[in-house]
This record gives structure tokens, sequence and C-alpha cells, in this order.
């Protein structure tokens, strides 16, 4: 056997628990280095890094959770009282490079977070420890994971960690942690209420504290009822969700057009890499697995073009469920080994799908791609050399790819949004995303000369026009 091969054997064997703890380490490092490259490079789009960097911003600022990029209260959009966590970080760094740093030191933390949940529904079995390591390490490969990491920051990553954490105190009859991890998963955004009740049905099914599950799963059922019933629509008042136009369609829908939606293959694909991921484990618990269908349901029925396709973060929501699963699935193929230990050798095995299938994951392929290519100089630094005369408080109108950059301040818009009022920065060469009206960007453009304003920077790429009249 190989050298390597054998010493990875026997750090599994004997120490299982420094495997997904090695893994965290190595999840956050790319996704950290592939976050913080694309901001140098000016490549995070505005939605959500500069729509969150808003948010976080003003929150922590006495502002409230209010944002240039949406009208309405916040939390009728979403209701992710959570972000205060990033608010009270960026008092000490106020940067969108924050939030990216937290985003991926959240998802790394689901594979300590996930084997401490599997070693505990897995306890008392031969090769337990091992079993619940070779399965959780691989989770920040996971291409739902990797997937979710390019998405800069997004809520629903803050909640993957706690939702596991609440299950193992759960399992291990620890109430008390138990309910502050789910309260505080609740808190990072309104459909996080599915995940934490599948954890309250876990506890209930086979916890220590069985009724204290009976009653996580019910409050998160009725949580999530209240907010999208209730309160978040009269938070809105008339103002229109920005998730409202994305099952819009659904009411006028044909049988045809709902079936074609439902087979989309690449959800299934997701799905399929997931289940897989687990060593195909999952399988084994078809009942377990089936939580994870309402949430990929909501996700092929969606007209936000990545969301059928699982890609950025819209794939966390079936984490959860396919772990559970998965978990489980393992539980009942030790039950039927009984006291026979698994080779070694075929524990790790457990890892090798979910290694395999996350090669093709976009946080690997860009940490690859960037390890040869040449270091160039920071977009960013010289945007912000062009902007060094804004004011920090100045309201501000700015093209998508610069905004994240520039987003810590009172008011920052789209730059298709500007008023005579605002200053604004325009990107002549950055990416302008299929979400950006391009005609009103390229009518806001011809329209700055003659606003009154004055061109107080121009460095070829970069421009900052003053408000109207300055």
């Amino acid at each position: 056997m190989l050298p390597g091969l054998r010493h990875a054997l026997d750090v599994l064997t004997r120490s299982p628990g420094a495997a997904p703890a090695a893994s965290a380490f190595l999840g956050f490092a790319l996704i950290a280095w592939l976050l913080l490259r694309r901001t140098d490079d000016l490549r995070l789009p505005a939605y959500d890094t500069a729509f969150f960097e808003q948010l976080v911003w003003n929150l922590g600022h006495g502002r409230g959770l209010s944002s240039g990029f949406f009208a309405g209260g916040f939390l009728g959009l979403h209701f992710s009282p959570l972000l205060a966590l990033p608010a009270a970080l960026e008092m000490a760094w106020p940067d969108a490079r924050a939030l990216a740093l937290l985003h991926a030191a959240a998802l790394a933390l689901a594979a300590p977070a996930a084997y401490a949940l599997l070693r505990a529904l897995l306890d008392g079995r031969p090769c337990a420890a091992g079993v619940a390591a070779a399965l959780a390490a691989p989770l920040p490969l996971w291409l739902a994971v990797q997937d979710a990491g390019e998405a800069g920051f997004h809520t629903e990553s803050l909640a993957l960690p706690l939702a596991l954490v609440a299950g193992w105190a759960g399992l291990r009859g620890r109430p008390a942690v138990m309910w502050a991890c789910g309260l505080a998963a609740l808190g990072a955004k309104e459909d996080q209420a599915y995940a934490v009740a599948v954890i309250g049905l876990l506890v209930a099914a086979h916890g220590a504290v069985r009724r204290h599950g009976v009653a996580l799963a019910a409050a998160a059922a009725a949580w999530g009822a209240v907010l999208v019933v209730a309160v978040m629509p009269a938070i809105l008042g008339p103002v229109v969700s920005d998730v409202a136009s994305y099952y819009a369609w659904l009411p006028h829908a044909t049988l045809a057009q709902l079936a074609a939606a439902v087979v989309r293959p690449a959800g299934w694909l997701a799905l399929a890499a997931m289940v897989a991921g687990m060593a195909g484990l999952p399988l084994l618990r078809p009942a377990w697995l089936a939580l994870a269908l309402p949430p990929l349901l909501g996700d092929l029925l969606s007209a936000h073009d990545p969301q059928p396709r699982l890609e950025l973060q819209y794939a966390l929501p079936l984490v959860v469920p396919v772990l559970v699963a998965g978990g489980l699935g393992a539980r009942r193929l030790l039950d039927v080994l009984g006291p026979r230990r698994l080779p070694a050798a075929a524990v790790a095995a457990l890892a090798l799908p979910a290694l395999a299938i996350g090669t093709q994951g976009p946080v690997l392929a860009g940490a690859s791609a960037g390890a040869g290519a040449p270091v160039a100089a920071s977009a960013r630094g010289r945007l912000l050399a062009c902007a060094a005369t804004l004011p920090a408080s100045a309201p501000v109108a700015a093209d998508d790819a610069v905004a994240a950059a520039l987003a810590a301040r009172p008011v920052e818009r789209p730059l298709t949004w500007a008023r005579p009022a605002d200053w604004v920065v325009v990107d002549r060469s950055g990416r302008v995303p299929a979400y950006v009206d391009g005609a009103a960007r390229a009518r806001v453009l011809a329209a700055l000369p003659g606003e009154r304003r004055t061109l107080v920077c121009d460095d070829g790429r970069f421009q900052l026009w003053a408000p109207a009249g300055a």
C-alpha cells in the first residue's frame, strides 16, 4: 500500500475528527481565496454582495436593515435578523470582504458540524467515528457547497452549521444548545424553517430529548408559516417582493408547463450529486430522502434562472435533508453488519464519490485556473484610487461590477436608478450581468455629460461623476 494512503487510513482510524477539521481549513482557504481574488478583480456581482454589504453597514450604524438596492423593508423580502452578526463584525472592518470571509467560514464549518451530527447518529456502532468522518469531511467539496461559495455571501450559509449543530445537540441530549442553534438558524432566512424542522424530526425520531425534537419541528413549521403568510407581507405593504416574479407564472401555467419544469434535469442531477456524495447511503432511507423533494420542487418551479439548476446558494436547503438521510442510511448499514467492523480502506472509500464529483466544482476549478495565472494589478485598487475624492457618506449610483467595493456607505443604488443628487461611478469595461437593463444603462451614460455634472476622475476604465449641478 502507498505510504501516503496508509498514513491517511491511520489518521482516519486513530483520529477521525482530524479529517473534517482539516477539510474545514482547506475549504475555508479555497473559498476565501476565490472570493478575495474575485473581489480584487471586481468580479463579484452587486446582487448579492453589494446588496448585503449595504444592509449590514446600515444596520451596524444604527440605520436599520436598509439598502438602496431594494425599495421596501428588507425583512419583508427575506426575514434575516441574523444579519446582526456580520453587522457587528463590520463595526471593526466595514468592507464587503468581511462578508466573503464570513461566508467561506460558515460553509467550511459545516464539515465538523456534519461530523458531530453523524457521529452522534451512529454512536455505539463499530466504525461509527470513521464512517462519520469519511462522510462529513468532503462536505466543503460538494458541488452544492462549492456553488454556494461562488455566491459571495448569502445568509443560508450561516444557517447550515447552526442547523447541523442543533441536530448534534438534540441527539446528545443537550436541549439548550439545540434550541439556541435552531433559533439562530431560523433567524438566517425564512426558508431555513424547513431545515430546522427536518432537524426537529430527526431528534424526535432518534434523539435523547425526543419531546424537544417534536417541539422544535412544530416551532420551525409555525415560524415559517407565520412569516410567509402574515409578517413579511405586512412589512412589504404595497412594495412588490423581488421573489414574487419567480413564481408569478404558476397560477397561469398548464399541466404540461408544470411537468416540464418539474423534470428539468439540471436540478435532479444536482440532487443526485449530493446523494452520490454520501456514497449512495441516503437511498437506504428513502422516506427521509424524500424530505429533500419540497425544497427541490421549490427550486425547479422558479423562473429565476440559476434556481432550477440549483446554482449559487439555491442548493443549500437540500443539504440538511440529504445529510440526515445519509446518516440514517449509514446507521442502517452498520446495523446490518452488526459487530463486524468495516476495513479501514472500505471506510475511507465512502469519501471517494464526493471527492471525485467535487473535482468538477467551480471553487476547485477556479483555484486550479488561478494557480498558474499571472498576478494582475488589482482592479479594486485602481477603482478606489479613482474614487478617492468620493465623500464617505455621499449617495452613490454605481455600475454592477464596482458596487460591492463601494457599498459600505448609507446609500448605494444601481447605476440605472441614478438620481441627480447621486455621485455616479462607471466601469466601462466591467462585466454587465444579464439582470442589468442594458438599454437603461446606456441612457444613463449618455445623459451624464448633459446633466451639468463634473467628471472628477477618468482613468480610462473608471469614471467618477459629481452630482448634477455640483
